[in-house]
């Protein structure tokens, strides 16, 4: 039996600095957050108030990794949302994107 949940753990290395973040959550939800978080990246333009941006970055890593994670990682690239932005882009592409489907596989068969 499962829930389907997605479980994995990123360290991210910057320089002689660290921050390992968890993931744990339900792929169903997970799916449906990053396509809200999509939206909210697609809105930006260059005349975006920082703050929106901001907000989207947090957004898109709270989906991942909870909020209290996102805080920790928007501090980690001092309150950068570019950078977390990137960061998460790239987990998403390299690692999550591949155990989501698996566990949406997995649940349709």
């Amino acid at each position: 039996m499962t829930l389907n949940r997605v479980h994995d753990m990123v360290t991210i290395r910057e320089g002689d600095e660290k921050i390992t973040l968890t993931v744990n959550g339900d792929a169903m939800h997970m799916v449906a957050g990053l396509n809200r978080a999509q939206a909210k990246m697609k809105d930006i333009t260059e005349d975006s108030p920082d703050e929106t941006v901001k907000e989207a970055a947090e957004y898109f890593a709270a989906v991942l990794f909870g909020k209290d994670q996102a805080a920790q990682l928007m501090a980690f690239y001092a309150d950068d949302p570019g950078c977390v932005i990137t960061v998460c882009g790239q987990y998403f592409k390299d690692r999550l994107a591949g155990k989501i489907s698996k566990i949406q596989r997995r649940a349709n068969a």
